[in-house]
């Protein structure tokens, strides 16, 4: 049984783990552009400035998440000058290397007593073992958030679509993992030097639903029974 906190967006009534976890496939693969592409991009500043983000497609009461989705909520008075601000706050915040004030990679909140090169080539033989390929967009690093939200989603979606119990257990075990020791293990703090420094309720929403949506999932992949 889900936790009876979630639901998917616009629907009144509880819904399954998999329709849930169906939910959070449409929402990572939109944080995981909003992470790793500029404002430009992504298409973000419209979506933040109209108001837009008020229909996710699921909703939660984890402290995080409904929190983030309060700030998206509402729309900016002026939009010209918040088009510039997200964008300001892009640049100032998540992009570039490691002089951005919160640059969303594991390496830079974690340290794991091997070096950064050692943790992506783990990364990368694990993402392949599960052909994820990344083509190197962007030249972004295995440990880069907007990539460990693809591959999330796509473990997501490899568990929901495989008919096999034993081998569902496995990719559910695998992403559950994946969650708390690559993801969980760094986002929060991440999500918080985010909120602590973002000029804009735009990137302080998108770091709160990512952070919430991960512990939401982690919820949800503990009620299933994975084989453990």
């Amino acid at each position: 049984m889900q936790p009876d906190y979630l639901m998917t967006g616009n629907i009144g009534t509880m819904n399954s783990p998999d329709e849930l976890l169906q939910a959070y496939t449409a929402l990572f693969l939109f944080l995981g552009g909003s992470v790793s592409m500029s404002p430009g991009e992504s298409g973000l500043p419209h979506l933040c400035d109209a108001g837009l983000l008020r229909n996710l497609p699921v909703g939660s009461t984890n402290n995080r998440f409904e929190a983030a989705s309060r700030l998206l909520k509402s729309p900016c008075p002026f939009k010209q000058q918040c088009h510039l601000a997200v964008g300001n706050n892009y640049s100032s915040l998540l992009a570039g290397n490691e002089t951005a004030e919160a640059y969303p990679a594991a390496s830079h909140w974690i340290r794991t007593g091997r070096s950064a090169e050692e943790h992506h080539l783990e990364l990368s033989e694990l993402y392949k073992r599960y052909g994820y390929s990344r083509a190197e967009e962007g030249g972004l690093s295995a440990d880069h958030l907007g990539i460990q939200l693809l591959f999330a989603n796509l473990l997501i979606e490899k568990y929901l679509t495989e008919d096999d119990f034993e081998i569902r257990a496995m990719i559910g075990r695998d992403l559950l993992d994946f969650i708390n020791n690559q993801m969980l293990n760094w986002i929060p703090r991440w999500a918080e030097a985010v909120s602590g420094s973002s000029k804009t309720k735009c990137y302080t929403g998108i770091s709160g639903l990512i952070a919430g949506g991960l512990e939401d999932v982690r919820d949800i992949l503990k009620g299933q029974k994975l084989g453990l």
